[in-house]
């Protein structure tokens, strides 16, 4: 069991995270100022990176399968829609309805592709996503220092170790992966860096104004894997991220959709 403090210093702010919940012997603490959950857990470990790897690896080989081709391309697309198309932005209704008609789905396609000419799926897994877009013309890599899989257009590699140049990429996106990063100031950081000037990052993971958290609080689905998820957010929190790291503005669709704007 962790040994448990009654604070511990924020990782997005100079303030101090106060003690909340134990999970599974695990502490989290909570910052009132960022309004941040995080837990210290690879930090305090003794083989933290060795140890995190395994973790991961067994993680993944228990939850996080590869999915199947056809969904994880129609997710890849519903990515790069989010992130350049007001529609597909502002009402998952009215773009699901406009998707029904083969003219509205081709130009946001081709909408895409002329803004995001160059993409990242950052924490991509078993990189499914990467290789059905690829094989529909758009020039996408992707960056994980888990994944199993050995393909020319993913890095399996920490985004540090990558060394990517600056501005490189369009458009980055990421799905149910920053809850799992527990240096996060740090890695928006190096995401923004990494971005062209007026670039997009899309953020996918669930926040704390998630009703489920609202009802359930330390029994919510998302605190059960406390080795793995490690950094729970809020728009408090977002917000303080874009504002630090760097990001012209920040906006926020349903309870677990972010979209960072360089």
């Amino acid at each position: 069991m962790i040994q448990e403090r009654t604070r511990r210093p924020c990782k997005l702010c100079t303030g101090q995270s106060e003690h909340l919940y134990v999970i599974q012997g695990i502490p989290y603490y909570s910052c009132p100022r960022c309004d941040f959950l995080q837990n210290f857990y690879w930090e305090d470990h003794e083989h933290g990176e060795r140890a995190q790897v395994v973790t991961n690896e067994e993680a993944r080989a228990r939850l996080w399968q590869a999915g199947d081709p056809k969904q994880m391309r129609e997710k890849g697309w519903e990515m790069l829609g989010l992130m350049t198309s007001p529609v597909a932005w502002t009402s998952r209704t009215v773009h699901t309805l406009l998707k029904r008609v083969p003219a509205y789905e081709e130009w946001t396609k081709r909408r895409a592709k002329t803004r995001l000419r160059r993409l990242l799926d950052f924490g991509c897994g078993h990189g499914v996503i990467v290789r059905e877009l690829r094989k529909e013309g758009v020039e996408i890599i992707g960056v994980d220092p888990f994944s199993p899989t050995s393909h020319p257009s993913i890095l399996r590699t920490s985004l540090p170790e990558a060394h990517i140049p600056a501005g490189t990429f369009d458009g980055i996106f990421t799905i149910e992966v920053m809850e799992h990063i527990p240096n996060v100031l740090e890695t928006f950081v190096e995401l923004r860096r990494i971005l062209r000037p007026g670039g997009v990052l899309l953020v996918q993971t669930r926040r704390l104004e998630d009703p489920e958290y609202v009802r359930e609080r330390d029994h919510w689905f998302y605190l059960q894997e406390p080795q793995t998820h490690v950094s729970i957010y809020s728009v408090t929190a977002m917000r303080r991220i874009a504002e630090r790291a760097g990001f012209r503005s920040v906006a926020f669709r349903g309870v677990k959709l972010a979209r960072f704007l360089k």
